[in-house]
């Protein structure tokens, strides 16, 4: 039964992270810009953001997490950290350099993953109702001891997705011209704009409620 808690945690953490959206192409653009390392941690910090919210659920405290309160301060601070990271990219794309002095350090770079899935409302709907119903049946079949098992398939889920992604990237880099890059980092910088403003956009929604 444990090892099938944590199997099913795995396919959580898989599912949750494999769709593309800010996360995935942040570390895509900061693989590509910077190697393996840079853009693993980018994954690491958000696979930590997404644990938290994991434990949350399975510790009952989901009104907590579904609260405007918490909501409209995270989701403004992912506008930002969304609206500023794609703004440098867009920057850099148009000044023709893409070189790796301009990428910010490994701790940044995890502090960045981080945040970016602490107020992602992707992450926070998807715990809040997917993740929720796992629990919930998980703990039905095996009682709240079995709790532990599913977070660290959870857990361990994200991390083989970010590393498979990351190495996938690294790989990639050979292949990838200046040129290219230079797409690459602008295209992704107005994306991660997009991304920003509708984090924006729900952080308005979640503070009207309050």
């Amino acid at each position: 039964m444990t090892f099938r808690l944590v199997l099913e945690g795995m396919g959580v953490g898989v599912a949750l992270a494999a769709p593309l959206g800010p996360i995935n192409i942040e570390i895509i653009r900061r693989g590509l810009a910077g190697g393996f390392l840079v853009g693993w941690l980018v994954g690491l910090g958000a696979v930590s953001a997404d644990t938290i919210y994991c434990i949350v659920v399975v510790a009952g405290l989901t009104s907590v997490a579904d609260s405007p309160t918490l909501r409209a301060p995270l989701l403004g601070a992912g506008a930002i950290v969304l609206g500023y990271l794609g703004f440098k990219s867009v920057q850099t794309a148009m000044a023709g350099s893409t070189s790796t002095g301009g990428l910010p350090s490994p701790r940044r770079s995890y502090t960045t993953g981080f945040l970016m899935a602490a107020a992602s409302p992707f992450g926070i709907v998807y715990w809040l109702s997917i993740g929720a119903a796992l629990v919930a049946s998980a703990v039905e079949r095996a009682g709240t001891g079995a709790t532990p098992a599913l977070v660290g398939g959870v857990t361990f889920g994200l991390v083989c997705w970010v590393t498979l992604l990351s190495i996938l990237t690294r790989a990639g880099r050979r292949f990838v011209s200046p040129t290219a890059m230079r797409w690459v980092t602008g295209l992704s910088g107005v994306a991660l704009i997009g991304f920003g403003v509708y984090f924006g956009v729900q952080g308005i929604v979640a503070l009207a409620a309050l």
